[in-house]
């Protein structure tokens, strides 16, 4: 008679867990390759119809196999992400409902398409940045996008283009065929940030590995430097001082260092590159050098002294439009839940002599299009979710406290729309609501750097 098999429940789990941790491994590395795909359109893509197109595939792509539950996990169990849902939707309401100037059913739509659309993305990054690995997977080739998009930059510009000329505000090549230089040293600075951090790190790492990261930093912020922009530069000193409020002194230095080196190099470098570039004019023109002047050049090139031109020019018109947004707002409507989302921009840029396409501050935006409403509730949530990350950065991952100090001063006079994943600049969702999301997931994470075993009301969040 055979004898009867022994094999038991034990046994025959193994195969069992080998499925489930494929499976689980599958989703994880298609949530990563989501996002550095959604990244690289700040950084690759050639235009805003290709990046879309990518965030659509990417989100299909990760609801079929992660599927419904996965992907809306942080609207059951981040309170947080639920009150940016609830308060985008207030404002989503009152904009179609309540008059919008200027605004046509195509703005209705597309205006409802991409906040749902901004919701989704938060959503996979929220899942994605779960996993502590994420800032490891994700480090290198954001880092390695941005140096390649500023290598080739400078190269098409600088030596290959039939325009060619050194000492040209750096542009990135790859997006629109040379991006606006604000909308390159914003996301530039953005990888930059994210560089240093994996350089201030890596100190207990290989000393090859060190050394990598330190000169992709300095690479990074040199690029960021070569576009001429001051609301980067201010950004990229937030994100290095905002380590003083969670890190160790030696933590906080470092970063500093790296960036006052940088600056005061850059400094000293840029009389050799404006003369280069002045010299590429004057043939150009063939005109003397000596009539090269100011008005000639017009902010074309690599200033011979950096830091005198920031100061010298001002506040190049903000001022100026800042008023003009307050100033269409009339009654006591405007004020309370401002013109509406998708209101046309001639309502308030119509007492202008020239059209600066948007209000240059994703805050002023706030206010103007959605009122206290919008203003008030932006700052609540920005507040929120850096109370979030530095609790975060105080348990050992400073890097998204870093990028949301980025990003808010980045954006803070610059950008337009925070409403939307498309705006005429672009960045803001990169520079905003990516770090804002990722924090509000470490937070979250049950394995996450604030470990608690018990569910923490948000009463009890803001009271800790």
């Amino acid at each position: 008679m055979p004898e009867r098999s022994t094999t038991t429940a034990v046994s025959t789990s193994w195969p069992l867990q080998d499925v489930v941790a494929a499976s689980v491994g599958v989703k994880q590395a298609l949530l990563t390759v989501s996002s550095l795909g959604f990244l690289s359109g700040y950084y690759m893509m050639p235009n805003q119809w290709m990046h879309l197109g990518w965030m659509g595939l990417m989100l299909a792509s990760c609801f079929l196999v992660c599927g419904w539950q996965e992907m809306t996990e942080g609207l059951r169990n981040d309170v947080w992400l639920r009150a940016v849902t609830t308060w985008l939707f207030v404002l989503l309401v009152r904009s179609s409902v309540l008059d919008s100037p200027g605004m046509g059913i195509r703005d209705l739509w597309w205006g409802w398409f991409h906040a749902g659309l901004l919701l989704l993305v938060l959503g996979m990054l929220w899942q994605t940045a779960l996993h502590q690995t994420v800032i490891k997977k994700l480090s290198l080739p954001l880092a390695l996008m941005a140096l390649l998009a500023a290598v080739v930059s400078i190269l098409v510009f600088y030596v290959l283009d039939d325009e060619a000329m050194v000492g040209v505000r750096l542009r990135n090549w790859f997006v629109f065929g040379g991006w606006n230089s604000v909308c390159t040293a914003m996301t530039f600075g953005f990888a930059a940030v994210w560089a240093i951090d994996a350089w201030n790190t890596s100190e207990k790492t290989a000393r090859l590995n060190c050394l990598f990261w330190l000169l992709v930093s300095v690479a990074l912020v040199f690029a960021t430097l070569m576009t001429m922009s001051r609301g980067a530069v201010m950004a990229l000193t937030a994100a290095a001082v905002s380590l003083a409020f969670s890190q160790s002194w030696q933590r906080v230095l470092r970063p500093l260092g790296l960036l006052i080196g940088c600056f005061l190099l850059f400094q000293f470098l840029a009389p050799l590159i404006s003369c280069v570039g002045v010299q590429g004019i004057s043939d150009r023109l063939a005109i003397p050098t000596s009539e090269v002047t100011a008005e000639v050049v017009a902010d074309q090139i690599i200033s011979a002294d950096p830091l005198a031109r920031f100061i010298e020019r001002g506040d190049t018109g903000r001022s100026i439009i800042y008023v003009a947004g307050l100033s269409s707002m009339i009654s006591w409507q405007d004020w309370l839940w401002g013109k509406g989302l998708w209101s046309a921009d001639d309502f308030w840029s119509c007492s202008l002599h020239w059209y600066p396409e948007h209000l240059h501050s994703v805050f002023m935006d706030a206010f103007v299009r959605g009122g206290l409403l919008g203003f008030l509730g932006l700052l609540f949530i920005l507040g929120w979710g850096m109370l979030r990350a530095l609790r975060v950065a105080r348990r050992g991952e400073p890097l998204w406290l870093m990028l949301i100090c980025f990003g808010t001063a980045g954006v803070a006079f610059d950008g337009a729309s925070a409403f939307t994943t498309l705006s005429v600049s672009r960045f803001e969702m990169l520079l905003f609501w990516v770090p804002l999301a990722m924090a509000s997931a470490r937070y979250s994470a049950p394995d996450g750097p604030v470990k608690s075993l018990r569910e923490i009301t948000p009463h009890e969040e803001f009271k800790r």
